[in-house]
């Protein structure tokens, strides 16, 4: 009698510890990557960017291809990374341009990214947003400081979902 009570206390706990798992929801992780140029004061720089997890890397490339420096935001960090040196600037001033302005604009971008075209931030003006891979996105961006203007437009945007 006992073995029975135990078999069955053993099968009922089995079946409700079956039916009751508590996995954690998927979570996808989004990454997008491109091409982009951009306008600011009548500079022109071209180079490539991806953005994943509020994590954004934009690197301007010169008339060769090779890249010379690149924009980044990790986290809360937003800073300039010369790669003919390998310093790290926390200030955003190269080759002639101040952007250290934009530097919470930068951040709100990178983290926000993929929300730009439903939402509404006075320093940030969307110009043209396209359905990419399911993931509507926007491509051609002005980002506004005081009386300046700095315009990106992104060409051969790639969304990867990572599971």
């Amino acid at each position: 009698m006992k073995l029975k009570i135990a078999l069955a206390t053993f099968l009922v706990l089995f079946l409700v510890s079956s039916c009751a798992t508590f996995k954690p929801l998927p979570v996808k992780k989004r990454s997008v990557s491109g091409v982009f140029n951009a306008n600011f004061k009548g500079y022109t720089f071209n180079g490539f960017f991806s953005i994943s997890s509020g994590n954004l890397r934009l690197d301007v490339v010169n008339s060769f291809g090779f890249s010379i420096y690149g924009i980044y935001v990790q986290g809360q960090k937003v800073f300039i990374k010369d790669y003919q040196t390998g310093k790290v600037y926390y200030h955003l001033k190269a080759n002639g341009m101040d952007l250290d302005e934009y530097k919470s604009i930068i951040e709100f971008v990178a983290h926000n990214f993929f929300v730009l075209c439903k939402s509404r931030n006075p320093n940030v003006v969307i110009l043209e947003c396209k359905k990419i891979q399911g993931s509507l996105l926007p491509v051609d961006i002005v980002l506004k400081r005081n009386n300046e203007r700095l315009r990106i437009k992104l060409k051969n945007v790639k969304v990867v979902n990572e599971p």
